[in-house]
């Protein structure tokens, strides 16, 4: 099949089979990697494979879980029959169990053991709750905790999850595409999408990029900037290349070099973080807390922060504003002021 490791689904080997899926967002299939590496670290003799739901998940699963010594196989998932899998989960912002065969508990103990204590985890926290209030019970939770949107994952201690931190590989093949680049010292920049599949409250400004780019410029005109981002997005005028629409394999490398990554919290910044990119990360409508990385350089909105699902519709400014406030109120100057410095201490 595509993509396969193996020829065979894992339920076709000895041992413990598991079928992983989760939500196909790009930061959410990063988060959704901590369980996988999780599930492996109590079993480390199962065969996992991701089933995809759509086209956007094959790529994400190839793209960030592809290496791994558990990954059996990329399927499609409706070519398999679930029923056969020993155990088979799926991630969306939560751990949820779809079957647990009765051989789990004799094949592995200890896997049954953290599969018990997920479920009464979500028996008690999650599963009488819809998906906006599972998102902020979680945020709420962890500010106490002090836990993050990976960390909470570890469901009161049913996983060994610690930290917000994931292997992601560089596919050495796309090594020589980088390279025909020709990108030597330069920042990366988000961008906006036209139809907001990116929610409209955790959307800074084009035009405000446009002027970060002008303050930029206007002290370090040696600095390439690098706009990236999916097709259909908004081009940023003065960005000295427009990288847009690029294979993901390619743009990790594009992240991966980059001096600095500047964008609105969410999927690019997560990926850039985990690849150990330096980023100015704009929170306005999320939580720092939970979706912040400690080694990043986090501006938080001091006018109303944060504010995700507690309005009919995150493409709604709370406060009325035509655009959210939270982000107008991080400014290109704040944001040069801090690019700046950093850049500067690099030389």
């Amino acid at each position: 099949m595509e993509n396969a490791i193996t020829e065979k689904p894992a339920y076709e080997f000895d041992g413990i089979s598991i079928g992983y899926s989760f939500y196909p967002a790009l930061g959410d299939s990063i988060i959704a990697k901590k369980v996988f590496e999780a599930i492996a670290q109590v079993e480390p003799n199962c065969r996992i494979d991701i089933l995809c739901r759509d086209d956007k998940s094959r790529v994400y699963a190839k793209a960030f879980y592809s290496g791994h010594k558990n990954l059996n196989q990329i399927l499609n998932a409706s070519n398999v029959n679930l029923k056969n899998y020993d155990l088979v989960l799926n991630f969306s912002w939560d751990i949820f169990l779809n079957s647990v065969s009765e051989r789990l508990q004799r094949l592995s103990p200890a896997l049954f053991q953290s599969i018990v204590k997920i479920d009464m985890y979500n028996k008690k926290y999650i599963y009488n709750r819809d998906a906006a209030s599972r998102f902020l019970f979680n945020m709420a939770r962890s500010r106490i905790l002090k836990t993050n949107c990976y960390t909470i994952l570890a469901c009161d201690g049913a996983l060994p999850i610690y930290d917000n931190k994931v292997e992601i590989k560089l596919s050495p093949e796309w090594k020589g595409e980088f390279e025909k680049l020709g990108l030597k010292k330069y920042i990366t920049i988000g961008s906006n999408d036209i139809n907001h599949t990116r929610h409209l409250v955790k959307q800074w400004p084009t035009r405000y990029y446009v002027e970060f780019i002008s303050l930029l410029k206007s002290k370090m005109p040696d600095i390439t900037v690098v706009q990236t981002g999916g097709n259909g997005v908004i081009e940023i005028e003065n960005a000295d290349k427009k990288l847009l629409g690029t294979d993901l394999e390619l743009t990790k490398y594009i992240l991966k070099n980059s001096l600095l990554h500047i964008d609105c919290e969410g999927g690019p910044v997560h990926l850039a973080s985990q690849l150990g990119t330096k980023c100015i990360a704009f929170f306005g409508a999320t939580d720092v807390q939970y979706y912040g990385f400690s080694q990043n350089i986090n501006l938080v909105s001091e006018i109303c922060n944060p504010c995700y699902f507690v309005w009919e519709s995150n493409d709604k400014c709370l406060l009325g504003g035509k655009e959210p406030l939270c982000m107008l109120s991080i400014t290109p100057q704040q944001v040069f002021d801090v690019a700046y410095r950093y850049l500067k201490s690099l030389e």
